[in-house]
This record gives C-alpha cells, structure tokens and sequence, in this order.
C-alpha cells in the first residue's frame, strides 16, 4: 500500500493570529486531503482480494494435486498380489501385470558360489598392515572373466575393497577365523550371482584361494511349465509382464493378482478432503460474513464450476455412473462424504468399472473432465484466477499512482499555504508591532501633556 497523508506542518508563528492560520492550513489540509483517504481504503481493499484470491488459488491448486494422484492410481490398475506361501516366494506385481492365478514350483532356489584364502599362506594377525602376499597386482577369475586387481595398500582389507570396487561380480569380506586371542584374518569372496561360478585369486605366482561351496543355478516352473524347468542365475525372475518373484525356498506357493481398491480409495479420500477445503474457502465470500471477494464474479464462477465438476455422469458401458457410485456423498452443507466401505465390497468387475468411470487426467472419464475443470480456473495462461489476480494487481498499482499524486498534490498544498501563512503572520506580526510602538507613543505623549498642566 502506498504511504500515508503527508505529515501535518506545525505552523510557527509569531503574531497573535498564529493559532488561526494553523487551524486555516490544518482544515484546508484535511479537505484536500479526503480523496486520497478514501483511495488509500481502496487500495487496502484491493490488498485484502488479492490476499483471498491467492488463498483460493491455493487450496484449488491443492484439489488439483489430488485430481493428479488419483489419476495416476486409476492408471496403474492398483494391482494387488497375495501370495499362498511366503516362505517359498515373494511375488510383486507393476503396471501391466494381468490379474490371474500363477503357481510357482521351486525345485532349487540356486545358491552362490564362495571361496576362502588357503591355510598355507602368510598368516595375517592385522588386516590393515598385513597381506596374504607380498605382490602389488594380482588376478581374480569369476567364472571365465578375469580382472586386474592393484591394491592402492599392501594389506587385506585395501585388497578386498579393491575387488570390491573391481565389478567382478564378486563380493570379498574380511573374517577373523582364530578367534580374539589368536587371530587369523581370511579374505571371503562370495559370487553376486547363483550358479557354479569358479573363484580365484593369483598374485602371479600363487592361487590363493580355494572353494568353499560351488554354486547353483535357481530352478522352477510356473503353472508347471516347462516340464525341464526354468533355470535363472538370480533369484529375482519375471514369470509374467509386470509380475516379478522373488525365489526363497524349494516349495510350490500360488500367487493371485488380482486388482485392489486400496489405492484408489486413499486417492478418493485425498480428493474429497481437498474438494472440501476449496469449498470452505469459497464460503468466505457468500453470506453475511462474506470477504474481500464478497460479489466477485471469479469467485461465482468458480463456485459453479466446482458444482458441475461434482456432478460429472458417466457415458461409458459400465455400472459406475456418478461419484455417488463410488461412495462419494453431498452433505447438507455442500460438502463431501466418502464411505471407503463400499468401494472395498466391489467385485473384480465393478472395480473394473470404477477404474474406468475414473479414466485418468489425460485421456478420459471423471479425471480427465475435472483436470479440464480445474485447468481452466487455473491455467497459467488462461485461467480464471491468474487472471482475476493479475487484474488485481493491476489495479493495486493503478491506485499506487493515484495516491502518490494525490499526495504530492496535498503535499504542494500544504508547502504554499505554509509559505502564505507565514508571510500573513510575519505582515501581521509587523502591524502588531508598529501598533504597539505607536500606542506606546501616544500613551507617552499624552502623560507628558497631562504633566504639563
């Protein structure tokens, strides 16, 4: 808002009229003065719009975030798995799994092939000062690939972080097998993938490991194909699109996929909260309490287009043809209710109809007529509110401009009845003052005639 009245002059004078030429600059002051009070309550008005339209902008921004979640949950098919035997597979289902039942035989969950340094070499009782060897460069081979290995430190644990950093495909620890007494440091290399992959370790001269264990590849069937089975050299396989397992146990465990309201009912609750919000916001500009936007045509619109939004019918084949199919209710009140309930008693085919009554944000269904909705109260560019504020905005300005002339008016006012009143009170000053000699003269004379007779 722009700054307030000029600061009242305080008229010094020095003639006996002094106080009335204050109270004339004062009163002229003050009429001069009304127009820019009353554009300075304008101004203040149009700073009180601007503050309810941004808040409004706000919570219909946020009921849009909720149009864009529920999108995306009616999109991703919200696909459920459960699995029959957890010990023997987990089973994980994404976008473009298919709802079925898969049964899943494990005959070999696979395992990983492990090697140790040998009982022969160099004991190490301090892994950060001591090697299994004195060489600098030495070569791992995992299965048939073999990798140079530099140590940046003559010790073990330098040489297994560097075999770690390597991507050999191998994982080397560090153990103590002779106890705190007596220690005995080993380096341990595990495979990161099942299967019989051979281990080792050469400084040039010496192989320096042997094998603990030699590796299995993982092997099952799904719906009890192939009759050979399905060999895999990582216990994360993909038995169908968009459905993944994850390998256990041997065992067979039955998966079902099948599509799951759980989703879609949270992003159903987010939305009916966010409609909620937007409507107690617009509230503030109806009724006798009504805000800044109390009137404004924006605020109308926006109000009617919410209520079209809500009432959106379904043309599609399916059962679901309203909100109200899903749970969602109006209150008296001209708020939203929503009854999870009812969207978690639906059958694998009404689901499928919700699912499809919802559409999404960018093609069609209920999201797709509320993201145009909302798009056109919020678009950037076109949008009812952008615009509506950038129009406030403007006008705040416009206002700006007007007040500070109309300042500078009252303030050159001010300064040339300032300049007149001092000249009329040093003129009247000056009267007063050959007044008084002349008074006094006349007084004096007429004492010394007196005296004389």
């Amino acid at each position: 808002m722009g700054s307030s009245v000029t600061t009242p002059v305080t008229f010094n004078g020095t003639s006996q009229y002094a106080s009335t030429l204050q109270q004339v600059i004062t009163r002229s002051v003050g009429l001069a003065s009304l127009p820019l009070h009353e554009l300075q309550n304008e101004q203040l008005n149009t700073t009180d719009k601007v503050t309810a339209a941004q808040s409004l902008q706000s919570v219909l921004a946020s009921l849009n975030t909720a149009v864009q979640s529920l999108s995306d949950s009616s999109s991703n098919n919200t696909l459920a798995t459960t699995v029959s035997d957890p010990t023997v597979i987990q089973a994980t289902a994404s976008t473009g799994a298919l709802p079925g039942t898969y049964s899943v035989q494990v005959t070999d969950p696979g395992s990983f092939s492990t090697a140790m340094s040998n009982d022969v070499l160099p004991k190490v009782t301090d892994p950060t000062s001591q090697n299994l060897s004195p060489s600098t460069s030495f070569i791992l081979t995992v299965g048939t690939t073999t990798y140079n290995i530099n140590p940046s430190g003559n010790n073990l644990d330098s040489l297994a972080a560097t075999i770690n950093a390597s991507g050999a495909g191998v994982q080397a620890t560090v153990i103590n097998i002779g106890g705190p007494s007596q220690p005995d440091y080993r380096i341990a290399l595990q495979a990161t993938g099942l299967g019989a992959e051979p281990i080792q370790l050469n400084d040039g001269s010496t192989d320096l490991l042997h094998m603990l264990s030699t590796g299995t590849d993982a092997s099952y069937t799904v719906n009890g194909q192939p009759n050979g089975g399905i060999s895999s050299t990582t216990s994360t396989v993909t038995i169908a699109p968009g459905l993944t397992v994850k390998l256990e146990t041997a065992g067979t465990s039955t998966i079902q996929v099948a599509l799951s309201p759980t989703s879609i009912s949270s992003g159903l609750t987010a939305f009916v909260s966010a409609f909620n919000a937007a409507h107690a916001e617009l509230q503030k500009s109806f009724g006798q309490n009504a805000g800044a936007l109390s009137g404004d045509s924006a605020v109308v619109t926006a109000n009617q287009t919410l209520t079209r939004l809500i009432g959106y019918s379904g043309s599609g084949p399916g059962s679901i043809k309203s909100l109200t199919g899903l749970g969602i209710e109006f209150t008296q009140l001209g708020t939203l209710t929503f009854d999870p309930t009812k969207l978690a008693s639906f059958s694998p085919s009404q689901l499928t109809d919700a699912i499809s009554f919802l559409g999404s944000a960018s093609t069609t269904g209920f999201l797709s007529s509320a993201n145009n909705t909302l798009s056109g109260l919020l678009d950037a560019t076109t949008g009812l509110l952008p615009n509506e504020i950038t129009s406030l905005n403007a006008q705040f300005n416009q206002q700006a401009k007007k007040i500070q002339d109309a300042q500078n008016s009252v303030q050159t006012l001010t300064d040339n009845l300032t300049k007149q009143m001092n000249a009329a009170d040093a003129l009247i000053a000056t009267l007063e003052a050959q007044t008084s000699f002349l008074t006094s003269l006349f007084n004096t004379m007429n004492a010394n005639n007196f005296a004389g007779h």
